[in-house]
Parts: structure tokens; sequence; C-alpha cells
């Protein structure tokens, strides 16, 4: 995203009314009292896993990736920018396929849900298509496939399109196999299915030869996913490559030569343009129908069964035989992760293979060369390459999607495209505070929330010291340079250097073996700032790692039931040794208002809680939740130690289903509380306002959720936030931050006017205007770039912009124009905003710089609802070399008015707006008490502020602002 994206985003920073311990309303309110409320993206600016690739070859520089949690983004440039392009059209994140039609570029075929089917991985929700290259998008079925793997559109015929569907990763379930649709995905037909299972069955690969498209080849695969947290899927009966001579209506199963057991898994197929008899494939054969855990095998390998068979395997007679050309494991190991093969349009013996690396061979696949790659694995999906030039492609990958037009010599960036995957959030307490995580295949990041450089932009944010791709990061409470994390781990982020204080965990258990899962909590308590840590016990630290202590027996579940949904194979699936326990406590929640309190919860489904500093644990499970209906956070309550509500995700259950658990009586009972929350959104998270009771957050699968009543009716606060998977929630001061999985993180600043609509909503929105009480603002000043601004086309966000942040609501337009104006203690209008200031185009014939660097303020808005604007003192710009413009008659400068021009200069030519990076900053409000004056149908309506100073200090005087340097 560029600058220009976020143009329209007035958000700042500031500490928000407190109001601690005022109860919350008792029903929701209105959708349009929340829209003045915006979330702003602050990365990080880096690529985050991506799938699905695709171009067309009359469009040598327009390229599309689908991003697994993020959307749809294209490129018309090769890759120097990407913008997102299926936010307003396709209400999930998950994307697992994309297709452009070959003899029409605006035809984009879109399947959703990522068919890389890891323990941690979103769901889609059928088809879409845009018949004007992704402006627009509309829903064409297959509602129920929830994983897609390939599209291909026939050459000649864009209404002529074949879907893999994979199915559901946990349950049988029929939308399996090959679809094919003739009339552009009006009607679809099953066209290739297992006739003799065909709801464990599914499709993942398919390709064509362009040559004669009515010849078609496709690869079933039989797979599954166990509820339990397991790397890699099971391989079951069933899979195995498939040819069409008519279009798809008749299908003969092929081997010669090629692995043809149970035991065969996925397989990439690919057709060479230039010699269709030419065949590519890419087989994954383990000779065992559940792969070894990469940290060593659980057991004994199977004596009986037979050896691996994997490899990439060629055919010069269309399929009818098969010889191995090559069995290097770097090739296909891990194939349900991998298995691609994408051939030279122009030369039948040149090929790329897809796993940790992207490979090519020149030499029919004798040997292979890595053509993009890195220390670690970037672990990559499909590559796209232009039929007509073969040096221009397009490549997926963990870290996100690159460009080459060299043929493999160099490639675009990928940190320009801020998809990435966070598992938890949590922020230090310095100013300006930044944002932790672990982000998915990437590591552990932490993001600046705001910049001295005036924008965020790829210089601020850095790998953090210790997290890996899925640990939980946490900073200290007192030193947001020190990080903890992975139990005893802890690192001096300012210095990038593990920092040991010798303390170690508890030694394992050799009757009870720690076990793990994919991410594991670690939290510090609000109450003594003791550090929690778990795995199936409970650990805690009192003295910053130095010494930990188990205080808690093995917290999970006795001989957790195997749901009736799972085939023998999959129950058989598990990388811990198979126990009658193998879960672990997922969630961690100390009570802020009781030290010896915590709450815990895990991913077989159980909570218990101590009140004894964990000397007895008591299991308080809601009777409702069965075996391996994860925890997934549990928040202990801020206005009463017997509160706690815990978020539960099913879906590994096949259950879409919400749960929000709520206890007011330390879990004797609990209601599930999920009213306006819909079936799909699995809760991820739920937090509490620790200012106000009853005012609560969930993070869920398809967006972020708010109840104003304890959790008994919840509504949307997406906003102008994109569907995504939304992880984790933390309430940071005045400002809501979340992590994404898929998008980043995501800060809503200042959210004073929330926390006032949550006390008093209802008695709001009744009034026909309403002005709420500005947090309270800090006296900044926004930094430059010292004349050398950052290009506008490289990818940025918005900085919170300075001066005092007002939230008012109108219940109607007022037929008259409305004016802000800010008051300083002297009675002084120190800035003045009005809905009538005249906003006209930038005349390009005028001005020596590019309109994106003199785009005008936008007014204060007169429409219904709630609404923001910004008000500062900023000196008015004449852009570079030009003289400074007049201002034009509003409702703050009337043309009859004799007093304009004095109180225009006493004003400091005060405005909303604010310079770009590398442009000149004016005054800034200096500390003190100010207040908000709102103007509107003749009534007045005031609230007091107050403006702090900079929390870093200043070496210079802040009440005389004139002696700050301003370039």
């Amino acid at each position: 995203m560029t600058r220009t994206t976020c143009r329209a985003i007035l958000v700042t920073i500031a500490a928000a009314f407190t109001t601690m311990g005022l109860p919350a309303q008792t029903g929701p309110v209105p959708e349009m009292a929340l829209t003045g409320l915006h979330w702003r993206d602050v990365g990080p600016m880096r690529g985050g896993r991506s799938y699905a690739v695709a171009g067309n070859a009359d469009q040598p520089d327009t390229f599309y990736f689908g991003s697994v949690g993020g959307g749809v983004w294209k490129t018309e440039n090769s890759g120097h920018t990407w913008f997102p392009i299926s936010d307003e059209g396709i209400p999930i994140g998950s994307i697992g396929a994309i297709a452009v039609a070959p003899s029409n570029p605006n035809v984009v075929y879109v399947g959703t849900g990522e068919p890389d089917i890891r323990a941690q991985h979103s769901y889609g929700i059928g088809m879409f298509k845009s018949t004007d290259a992704g402006k627009t998008w509309k829903h064409i079925g297959l509602d129920q496939s929830q994983h897609i793997g390939r599209i291909i559109v026939d050459p000649t015929n864009p209404n002529r399109v074949y879907v893999a569907v994979l199915g559901h990763a946990y349950d049988p379930n029929p939308e399996r196999g090959v679809f094919r649709s003739l009339d552009g995905g009006v009607t679809w037909k099953k066209i290739l299915y297992k006739t003799d299972d065909p709801e464990n069955v599914g499709a993942i690969e398919l390709a064509l030869d362009p040559k004669s498209p009515h010849i078609l080849y496709a690869s079933l695969w039989a797979t599954r996913r166990p509820p339990w947290s397991v790397y890699a899927p099971s391989y079951m009966p069933g899979s195995g490559l498939y040819k069409s001579i008519d279009g798809g209506d008749t299908w003969k199963k092929l081997s010669g030569g090629l692995p043809d057991d149970q035991f065969v898994g996925k397989i990439g197929i690919a057709v060479s343009p230039s010699n269709p008899r030419r065949l590519w494939a890419v087989v994954d054969h383990l000779g065992e129908a559940v792969a070894r855990p990469i940290a060593g095998p659980p057991g004994p390998p199977d004596a009986n069964a037979p050896k691996p068979k994997g490899g990439v395997y060629l055919s010069d007679d269309a399929g009818a035989t098969w010889r191995l050309v090559n069995s290097e494991q770097r090739l296909w190991g891990r194939g349900w992760y991998f298995e691609s093969v994408t051939v030279d349009p122009m030369n039948p013996d040149k090929a790329y293979v897809i796993n940790t690396a992207t490979y090519m061979t020149s030499d029919a696949g004798k040997t292979f060369i890595p053509v993009k790659g890195a220390p670690g694995g970037d672990d990559y999906h499909q590559i796209w390459v232009n039929p007509k030039d073969p040096k221009r492609m397009v490549l997926s990958s963990d870290q996100g999607t690159v460009v080459s037009v060299d043929g493999a010599k160099s490639w675009s960036t990928w940190y320009n495209q801020p998809t990435a995957e966070i598992y938890h959030v949590a922020a230090d307490n310095r100013f300006p505070y930044w944002l932790y995580g672990a982000q998915q295949d990437s590591g552990g990041v932490g993001v600046a929330t705001w910049s001295r450089m005036s924008v965020l932009d790829f210089r601020n944010w850095e790998p953090t010291c210790l997290a890996g791709e899925s640990n939980t990061v946490v900073p200290d409470p007192k030193d947001g340079n020190i990080l903890y994390g992975g139990g005893a781990g802890r690192c001096d982020q300012h210095l990038n250097v593990p920092v040991s204080l010798g303390g170690q965990l508890p030694p394992s258990d050799p009757e009870d073996p720690n076990r793990k899962t994919w991410t594991l909590p670690e939290v510090f308590s609000e109450a003594d700032e003791a550090l929690y840590y778990s795995n199936q016990f409970v650990f805690r630290t009192r003295d910053r790692g130095k010494t930990w202590q188990k205080i808690s027996p093995d917290l999970t579940r006795l001989n957790p039931d195997v749901p009736k949904s799972l085939d023998a194979i999959t129950a058989k699936d598990i990388d811990e040794q198979m126990t009658t326990r193998f879960g672990v406590v997922y969630t961690i929640s100390p009570s802020p208002r009781s030290a010896s309190t915590v709450w815990v919860g895990t991913d077989d489904g159980l909570i218990h809680m101590t009140k004894d500093d964990g000397q007895h644990w008591n299991n308080v499970t809601p009777p409702a939740l069965t075996a391996w209906s994860k925890v997934s956070q549990i928040e202990a309550g801020h206005f009463g130690v017997e509160t706690a509500y815990a978020s539960v995700d099913r879906h590994r259950l096949a259950d879409l289903k919400p749960y929000i658990y709520r206890t007011h009586d330390g879990g004797k009972t609990w209601t599930n509380v999920v009213a306006g929350i819909p079936d799909g959104a699995y809760v991820n998270s739920v937090k509490e306002d620790p200012e106000i009771k009853g005012l609560l957050y969930a993070a869920t699968e398809l967006r972020v959720y708010v109840s104003f009543n304890d959790g008994d009716k919840w509504q949307p606060l997406q906003l102008n936030m994109p569907v995504t998977s939304v992880r984790d929630i933390l309430v940071h001061g005045d400002d809501l931050d979340i992590a994404t999985h898929g998008r980043g993180f995501w800060v809503m600043d200042q959210m004073a006017s929330l926390r006032q609509l949550a006390t008093n909503g209802q008695q709001i929105v009744a009034e026909p205007a309403y002005l709420f009480k500005p947090g309270a603002a800090l006296s900044l000043q926004q930094g430059g770039q010292n004349g050398t601004p950052l290009p506008h086309e490289e990818p940025q966000e918005l900085n919170p912009p300075g001066g005092v942040l007002v939230d008012y609501w109108l219940k109607s337009a007022p037929n008259t124009p409305l004016k802000l104006e800010l008051i300083d203690s002297k009675g002084a209008v120190r800035a003045c905003v009005a809905s009538d200031t005249p906003v006209k185009p930038v005349d390009t014939e005028a001005i020596n710089v590019q309109a994106i660097w003199e785009e005008p303020a936008l007014p204060p808005s007169a429409t219904p609802g709630m609404h923001r604007a910004v008000l500062n003192i900023s000196a008015q710009r004449g852009g570079f070399g030009r003289a400074a413009a007049p201002r034009p008659h509003d409702a703050c400068s009337p043309p009859e008015s004799s007093e304009a021009a004095p109180a225009r200069a006493a004003r400091g030519q005060a405005g909303a707006g604010q310079g770009g990076p590398g442009q000149r900053r004016g005054e800034i409000l200096t500390p003190g008490d100010y207040t908000v004056k709102l103007s509107v149908e003749g009534k007045t309506y005031t609230q007091p502020v107050k403006v702090k100073p900079d929390p870093r200090g200043s070496t210079e005087d802040q009440s005389n602002p004139g002696t700050h340097d301003r370039s």
C-alpha cells in the first residue's frame, strides 16, 4: 500500500478519556455511530505466505497473487508495487487458486481456501469471478469446497473453466473432485471424483494441453488433518493421476511406471507447451500413510510398507508410460506442502520444480540448480511463466510473491506487500510503542506504531531476536528492549543478541515428557509482573527468568475422544508420543486483580483456574466442551476476580460456529455469549476493555467484533479493515491493537469515543449532534526526511497525525455548515476547520511537483453519522517554490467578517492538513489546556482537552515552538 491508499484515514496519537469502572450500556449502537473510527495498517512491510499466482500472455507487466490470509493482489509494473483488489468483493482472506482467461485478460477466476493445509490455515467459501480485471467480483458457487487447489481456463473460451477442489480438511464432504463450468461459473458439474470414496478423495492439480484443450490431466489427493496440531497431514488411499481426452467427460487413471498404491500422496502435473506429449510430474510417495515428524519418529517404521518412490517423473507419450528421472529429496520432500512443476513454454527439457527453493533443470530433469532460495528455506509454491516470453514469470512463496523479467536471474522484492501472518500481539511501554509477534514462515517481528520520519515504511519494522515463526514474544514491561519467549528464552532487541540469566525450565518428567504445539503462550501478570509459560504444565518466574517453578500438574485431558468424523489413518497422525494425554495448555491469563489467581485453557478442551498461586487447580470446564475444543484464549476479568471470558475454536472438529464462554462465579457456571457473530467466524481471541466494564472485543476468523453489554450482543468493528483472519487483540492504553493472519498488525488509535459510546451510546445517538470528549493529545511535531522524501511509489503507511483528534456525531445532515475550533486557555482560536471549505483539484499546470504532494486536506464531514477531524496548527503551504495561496472563505473565514484577516493570523492559518514527507512544518500545539468547540445549526457544544508534552522530551523549550527546526 502507498501513502495515497490511506490518505483519508485521520487518526492521532493520544491518551483517551478514562472512565475506570463505569459499566457498559445494555445494547449495541447503530453502525453509523462507529463510522468515524478507523483502523491503521502498521505493517510490517514485508510479505507473508502466498500460494496462487497468475498472469496473461498479452499483459507482460501484469500479475496476480493470492495471499493465504490477505486476499488477492495485483501488480501492473512487474512487481514494483502491489495493491489489493479483493477487499471490497471477496469476503474471505484465504486464496487458493487464480486463473486469468488466456483469450480475455479481463476475466479472472479466484478459488478461495488455501490448499497447503498446514495446521494453521484458513478456509474458503467457493469461487469468485471478475470480468473487469479485478475491479469488481461476483460469487459463482462451489460454496462448500473450503480448499481449492487449481483453476484452468480453456485458452479459446473464457467461459469453459475447470476447478480442482480439495474439499474439507477435517471431515468428509461431497464437494470434492474436479468441477467444470461451460457458462463461466453460472453452473458447475463434477466430472472427476473417486466413485468408491467420493467424500474423502479430492482434487489438487490440473493441467491442460494448450494445443488440444480437450486433453486434460488431473491429480486426485486423499488427505485429512486431525484436530490436534501435527505438522503433516495424513495420506489416505485414493490418490492418483488421471487423463481425459474429451474435455472431462470421461477419465482414465494413469500408471505405466508411476507409483500406484495406497501411499501415493500429492502429485504435481505439467504439460510441455512446445511438445504436449512431454509431461512432467512431481510425485509424493513416502511408503507410509503418516509422515514422520521433522523432530524425529514417534516409533519404528512399518516394516511392511513399501519404500518411498517419490520424485520427478517424465512421460514422452502423453502419459502412457513414465520414468523416474530424479529422486532427490530436495525436489519432492514434504510433498504435501509442495509438488508443483512448470515447464518452459519454448523448451520441453527446461522446467521449474518448487520446494524449499525454486529449482530449474535444462536437461530434462537430470540436474537441477536453485534459481531462487535462501538459508532457512523460503518455501515456494507456484510459478507462472508467460507463454509468449519465458523470461517473464511470477513466483509465490512463504515470504511473499516476486517477479522476474530476466529468466530468473533477478527478482522483484517482497518487502512491498503487507501480508504477514501474525499469531499474537504484545506491546512495550515506550513512546512510540512497538508491537511484537511471531510471523508465520518469517520469524518474530517488531513494528513501530509511529515514525519520526512522518510515514511508516520498510524501515519501521525489524526481526526480533527470538520467537521464530510461531512462538510468543513479549517485551519486558519495564524495558521494551528485553524480550522473552519460548519459555526460558530472553534477548536484548537493542543489541539483537541473546541475554541469558542462567535460568532454565524445570527438567522434563520422564513419566510425562514435555509436549509442544505450534504456538505456546507466554505472558506477564499485570498484578505482579510474574512471567508464565506452559506446555502441558504451567511454569512461572518472579525474577525475570533467573529461576522457574512448575506450578501445576498435567492439566490436559485424559484419554481424549477421537472425533467420529476422523478416519482411522488420520487418528494415528500425531507428532507427540501417543499416550493417555497429548494436549497442551494453550492459553494463560493471570488475574490483573489478584496475583495468586490464574486461568488456563487447553487445546483439548479444558479450563482450569487456581486461586492459591498454583498450589491447587480447579477444573472449571464448561460442560458443553468436548475433546479437542481448543480454548484459543482466556481472559481474566479486570473488574472481578471471579470473572473470565474464554474463546473456543472448534473448526478442527468441522464446527465453524463461534463460541465465547463467560463466567462471573469463578467457573461454576458458564454462558455461551455469541449473539451477532455469524457461523464461519470462529473465535481466536476475546479481550475485555480494562477501563469499561462489559466492553468486550472478539477476534474471529473473519473480522473484529465488539460488545457493549458483556457479550450479550456483538456487532462488527471491522470498519475500513479488510476481511482477514484476526488472531489476537490487545488494549494498549487508549489504542486497540490487533494481529491478523494475513495482513499484519493494525491499530485503532484513540478510542475515547468508543468507550463513551459503550457507556452512553443510546443517549448519544438520540441527540441531533454530539461532541465526544477527546483524549489527551501530545505536543508532537512530525519529523521530515530532510528534503529527500521517500518516493510515493514506495510502500508506506501513515503516521497518526499530530494535534487534537475530534470525534462528533450528527443524527442528520445540518442545513448550514458546521465548524470545529480549538481554543486555548486565553480564549484564542488556535485552529478551525469547517465543512464548507472548498476543495479544489490541484492545478497541475501551476506546480513543479507531482500532484500527490499537493493533495489538499478534506474538510470535516457534515453527513449523518460519526466522524473524525483533527485540529492542529499547520502553516499554510505553498508547495516547493511557491507562495502560499490565500485561505478560502468558509465558516471559519466568512467573507463578511472584518476580523477574518487577523483571526487567520492568530490561528497561524490553522487547519486539518499537515505536510507530507520532506515538506516544511509550522508551529505545533504547545502543552496546556484547550477547549474543542463544535458549532452546528446555531448550537455550540464544547469539551475540554489537554495537550501533553512530547513524551520523548526535548532539548528545546516547547513553549516556544518558533525555535524548533521546521526543516
